[in-house]
């Protein structure tokens, strides 16, 4: 199978991982207290399935999963990426993002960390003598089995899974905690049809002598908070797509300079565990590539004969909309003709008249980039009416629309709300604009051959793993991604595979978020 016949016939269901942009200007982070950090008990399941996709996912980072009877599965109950939904045929054994940092120890020593959210490939901790992955904080999804009798996690069309006050808008000082409310990405107006919400931490990986923040040395791994959000449209242009949306934050005082990597790991299964039209196990016969050309930054599998456990199969893509940004370099990364913009500079000045504006955009960008990205600036909504604030890089906030305030609602007379202004929170300003961060792609992609499938040409593994297991597997994974060639070139032929693709390294400060 040839890589542009693949790409040409990307069909199925594309998993798209928003990644990037600095969100919060450079102040630390309060610390967090034991008793709200990441927690074993505080795991949940959920369901995504507002389109053609069904799918279950965790708590704790990852999407899919593996049947404990993988070849007596039922695919009446058990849906990973199930595509159409009803169809029995599942697309992934599991995915899962991933943090990979090279620190200094408190010996001095050089450490290799890497953190996920996966069920397996992670080892134990040999202080606290539990599995080192990722684990959700409570607070964020309704405890109570008697109003949420599914355990679900938080998601916007049941309210019965919100919790009576989310802990991350307790210091609201308009509406504290947003009781009653959903806590959105878009503020309080759930926009998707369907969207999940949850938070996790890294607070089990200790196996190092890395102590992350000097105010706090209970608090381990890298510091790092993570947002998960999960998106569904039941529109049908959007019925083959699911959108998940990573917001990591540096919790600590140690600063990651170019020292810290974000990615996804993803077991590839398409057409599911089971026995199916092949004969086979359906996850020993699939293969993968990347296609970086057109700024796709696109990762996708299939199956080597089409065929999954009941019928045909297609394809599973993954592609970044987002990336970690770099607003320190004063280069055009995303060749936007914007220079080192960021999603924490607030509102900037006001440019006043469409003169004013194409004085200053002729100034200060590369015009021929920036409407080669944006379309002619005659069109972009804030030049149309003259008033213009630079915070906004990509000139598409208005206030008739937009000035909602913090909470995206108008009509709470929130903060900023009215104020003709942006505000952090408001459509199309800073967190919520996909397109005001100088993001640098997908960098980098490693196959992991896990066993060869009946007929493979060669049946050379892997076996990677997310840990030391004497295989150097973190540090092999850091000096991949960072050499000069961090994509691997060859196609793999009908594999049980799972693969990683990276952005990065990119610098993350002390209280700094990045997607």
């Amino acid at each position: 199978m040839k890589k542009n016949t693949a790409v040409s016939k990307l069909l199925v269901v594309v998993i798209t991982l928003m990644l990037g942009g600095v969100l919060n200007a450079q102040f630390l982070v309060p610390t967090v207290p034991p008793e709200l950090r990441g927690k074993i008990d505080a795991e949940r399941k959920g369901i995504h399935d507002a389109n053609r996709i069904r799918t279950m996912f965790y708590n704790f980072g990852m999407v899919g999963d593996y049947p404990p009877d993988p070849i007596k599965v039922d695919l009446s109950v058990f849906h990973s990426v199930e595509v159409p939904k009803g169809s029995g045929e599942n697309y992934s054994d599991g995915i899962t993002p991933f943090v990979l940092a090279r620190v200094t120890t408190e010996f001095g020593s050089t450490a290799y960390i890497m953190e996920t959210g996966f069920r397996e490939r992670q080892t134990t901790s040999p202080i606290s003598n539990k599995i080192m992955r990722f684990e959700p904080r409570p607070g964020y999804f309704q405890e109570d089995p008697a109003v949420n009798v599914g355990r679900s996690i938080a998601i916007s069309n049941d309210p019965r899974t919100w919790p009576s006050k989310w802990v991350d808008k307790l210091t609201d000082t308009d509406d504290p905690g947003w009781s009653e409310s959903w806590n959105g990405y878009f503020g309080k107006a759930a926009l998707a049809d369907q969207e999940s919400y949850t938070v996790y931490d890294d607070n089990y990986y200790d196996a190092w002598e890395f102590y992350p923040d000097s105010r706090d040395r209970t608090r381990r791994g890298l510091g790092l908070r993570i947002e998960q959000r999960g998106f569904q449209w039941a529109n049908p242009q959007a019925g083959n797509v699911v959108f998940f949306h990573y917001d990591i934050t540096n919790e600590g005082t140690t600063d990651f300079n170019d020292n810290i990597i974000f990615g996804l790991y993803m077991d590839s299964g398409v057409g599911g565990s089971g026995i199916g039209i092949d004969g086979v196990a359906e996850s020993d016969d699939d293969n993968a590539y990347f296609e970086r050309s057109s700024d796709l930054n696109l990762v996708y599998t299939w199956d080597k004969f089409g065929n999954g456990a009941r019928g045909k199969t297609g394809y599973l893509g993954y592609s970044y909309l987002e990336t970690p940004g770099n607003p320190f370099n004063a280069k055009d990364d995303d060749e936007d003709g914007v220079i080192d913009e960021k999603r924490d500079g607030g509102a900037g000045s006001l440019v006043e008249t469409q003169a004013g504006i194409l004085a200053y955009a002729q100034t200060n960008y590369d015009l021929a980039k920036f409407e080669a990205f944006h379309g002619k600036i005659d069109t972009r909504p804030a030049f149309k009416i003259g008033k213009w604030f630079t915070g906004d890089e990509d000139m598409d906030w208005v206030a008739e629309f937009h000035d909602t305030g913090a909470d995206g609602v108008f009509g709470t007379n929130d903060t900023g709300e009215g104020d003709g202004k942006p505000t952090n929170g408001e459509p199309n300003f800073d967190r919520t604009d996909v397109d005001e961060s100088d993001q640098i792609g997908l960098t980098g992609f490693k196959m992991n051959r896990i066993k060869a499938g009946v007929g493979a040409p060669t049946t050379q593994v892997d076996q990677i793993v997310f840990f030391d297991d004497g295989k150097e597997w973190p540090k092999k994974l850091w000096e991949h991604f960072t050499s000069g060639s961090p994509f691997d070139q060859a196609l793999v032929q009908n594999y049980n595979i799972g693969f990683l693709f990276a952005s990065g390294p990119f610098i993350l400060k002390a209280g700094q978020t990045e997607r």
